[in-house]
């Protein structure tokens, strides 16, 4: 019993060491198992932001716009990240391969000593290149770092628009370095003073010229950032004794002020000592705004017109002098342009028409001009051969203000009028003289009966210059005549006017014809209105006409793009004078029609006339000298036979051709034709 109880008391302490250990046992246990867990724990965290890195590195990865490649030491392509199209190979191509097997051969070398630089140094390297990608140049970054101990990263940019950005930038720059220089040298060549200033009137450019004689600055960069007061004092500081060495501008306006505030371009008259010396400017200013509207300052220029001004007061001066000159003067005196047109008149002129000086200037001798009395063509010309230096005389038939007539004796001479050429027109009112040599002619007119006698020396003379003479030497006697009715006087005056034309005629045939032979004709090409000059010598022939009862007319039948053309106009007309004459002088009944057309890239005219018309046998010598459409040809009673010679002349002088077309009895047809000129099309 005893050893049973000593038994189970033996038990009960095995029992409780066996329980201690088993505790013991639990403890390490939950020890372990907390530790375990602590370290799932961890494990799972380290997963966790694992995958987190690798999802951030992915996205980063995903959202870089750059390039990336690793490279070993050899340079071998090993992997890459980063879009196709901006590869210079796809990937196939160069992963495994060295660079230059791939890049051209200057990136690849360059590509080489950057690898190297990076495992020399340890430092990161940064370099630029450029590829052809698809047909065009683009620009890379790389920045190459070390990637582990044996590997290099290289992070690539495509720099293509920054790079462009540069270039264009560049060549931005270089087109306003260009610009800036072609101003400066535009500016410093120009003679006129040019400048600009700042909004507080400080100077930011001027040009040579404003430098040198305004300024008296060192150079055209001197100026900058400075005023104008600090050149003035400076100038002054020089020349203490002279007060005056420097005072432009002191009795001025601020004009840069007033530009400012005008905010508008103004005009400055500004003057002053520069140098001990007056100058006095034409200023001209502007006010600079930037792109925003905001006043940035203002600009000016300046011409020095001292000289001007000088010359403008002794013209003053000068003037006052002439006019009191020519107010002196009893004769009327007018001073004329080239055209006739009145520039300035006398007191005298004024008093003798009865006009004020105003009314005559602007004005021509076509108003002062008696009706009827006067060729003014012919006194037109008398103006432009004074003009160019050749001086006229000439009678001049004039109506007063109040409708009188008078005539007067005009002298014409080249002069000059205050600086430019001039016509000096000096007119003396011979009313009395005329009437005295009316008296004159009346008193002496049996005496001048004598004058018949060389009435009959020129009739040994051809019969075309004997015929006009006589005529107007015959009839000038009988007119004469005292009793000699005002009815009579008329008529014999017509026949000794259209005498004259004859003989005029006659002359100025001759002259014509020596100028053609001698080559002396030429050709002065200018626009002439077609329609005009046919319509002129109608109605310039039309009282001829009349006067034998013939019938006259025109009509054009051309393109409105052709009614003015390049020819001599002068030399068209003289054509269309002696074929009309001609027409005129061999129809004694019917019309003259006088045509133009357009035909074989020229104008075709025509003159036709229902005349006597023109033998066969004989058309084809008309054109020659002195040749007559009558049964004797040579015959001058009634004319030389120079019109249509000159008329073919003149026609081959413009390039064209004359001809004829007549049935003797019926009339003739002269046609000639007039070649456009090379530039008109139709």
């Amino acid at each position: 019993m005893k050893y049973k109880i000593e038994r189970i008391i033996m038990d009960e302490v095995e029992i409780n060491a066996i329980l201690a250990e088993l505790d013991d046992l639990r403890k390490k246990y939950e020890e372990l198992k907390a530790l375990h867990d602590a370290q799932n724990k961890i494990q799972s965290d380290i997963e966790s932001r694992l995958l987190d890195s690798e999802a951030r590195n992915a996205a980063l990865l995903s959202a870089n716009p750059d390039m990336m490649f690793v490279f070993d030491k050899q340079g071998y392509f090993i992997d890459y990240n980063g879009g196709l199209n901006e590869m210079y190979a796809p990937p196939e191509f160069f992963v495994g391969k060295r660079v230059d097997e791939v890049l051209p051969e200057q990136v690849a070398k360059l590509t080489h000593e950057k690898i190297k630089q990076l495992f020399e140094t340890g430092k990161m390297q940064v370099y630029d290149y450029d590829l052809v990608i698809q047909g065009k140049t683009m620009f890379f970054e790389s920045r190459l770092v070390k990637y582990g101990t044996d590997k290099a990263l290289a992070v690539v940019r495509n720099i293509t628009q920054r790079k462009n950005y540069e270039i264009t930038l560049k060549e931005s720059e270089l087109r306003y370095q260009e610009l800036y220089n072609l101003l400066r040298l535009l500016a410093d060549t120009a003679p006129d003073m040019i400048w600009a200033k700042d909004a507080q009137k400080r100077y930011i450019f001027a040009n040579r010229a404003m430098c040198q004689e305004l300024l008296n600055a060192s150079d055209t960069n001197e100026p900058i950032g400075k005023t104008d007061l600090f050149f003035a004092l400076r100038e002054r500081e020089k020349h203490p004794e002279d007060p005056n060495w420097h005072t432009f501008g002191e009795l001025c306006m601020d004009s840069d002020e007033i530009t400012m505030r005008e905010l508008r371009p103004m005009q400055f008259d500004e003057y002053g000592n520069v140098k001990g010396k007056f100058m006095f400017l034409d200023v001209h200013k502007a006010p600079i705004f930037s792109n925003d509207g905001k006043l940035m300052g203002v600009v000016g220029t300046a011409r020095n017109i001292t000289e001007k001004k000088e010359m403008e007061e002794k013209l003053k001066l000068s003037e006052q002098t002439y006019k009191g000159i020519l107010n002196s003067i009893s004769e009327a005196v007018y001073i004329q342009d080239e055209n006739g047109v009145f520039i300035d008149v006398n007191d005298t002129a004024t008093r003798i028409y009865g006009y004020p000086r105003d009314y005559f200037i602007g004005r021509t001798p076509e108003f002062l001009s008696a009706p009827g009395y006067n060729n003014l063509e012919q006194v037109a010309q008398c103006v432009k051969k004074a003009f160019h230096g050749e001086p006229q005389v000439f009678e001049f038939w004039g109506i007063r203000h109040d409708g009188a007539y008078f005539p007067k004796i005009v002298s014409l001479t080249p002069g000059v009028y205050f600086g430019k050429n001039c016509v000096i027109a000096v007119a003396r009112d011979i009313t009395e003289q005329k009437n005295w040599e009316k008296e004159i002619l009346e008193a002496k007119s049996k005496a001048e009966e004598n004058d018949k006698l060389k009435s009959a020396f020129l009739a040994n003379m051809s019969h075309e210059i004997r015929t006009p003479l006589n005529g107007i030497m015959g009839f000038v006697q009988l007119m004469r005549n005292p009793n000699l009715s005002k009815e009579d006087f008329e008529k014999y005056l017509n026949v000794i006017e259209r005498s004259g034309e004859r003989l005029n005629e006659l002359l100025t045939g001759l002259l014509d014809m020596a100028r053609i032979e001698a080559g002396q004709v030429k050709v002065i090409y200018k626009r002439t209105n077609i329609a005009s000059l046919v319509k002129y010598v109608t109605e310039f022939f039309t009282p001829d006409a009349r006067v034998k009862g013939l019938g006259i007319t025109h009509k054009i039948n051309i393109p409105e793009q052709l009614v003015e053309i390049e020819t001599d106009g002068y030399l068209l007309q003289d054509i269309f004078f002696n074929l009309i004459k001609n027409a005129i002088k061999y129809t004694n009944k019917g019309n003259i029609t006088i045509g133009c057309e357009y035909f074989d890239s020229s104008l075709l005219f025509k003159v036709s006339d229902t005349g006597i018309g023109v033998p066969r046998d004989k058309q084809k010598v008309i054109f020659e000298r002195f040749v007559r459409a009558n049964n004797d040809l040579t015959n001058p009673v009634d004319g030389a036979g120079l019109g249509l010679s000159i008329a073919k002349a003149y026609v081959e002088r413009l390039g064209g051709k004359i001809w004829l077309e007549s049935e003797p009895g019926k009339g003739s047809t002269f046609y000639f034709t007039i070649p456009l000129s090379p530039n008109v099309n139709f």
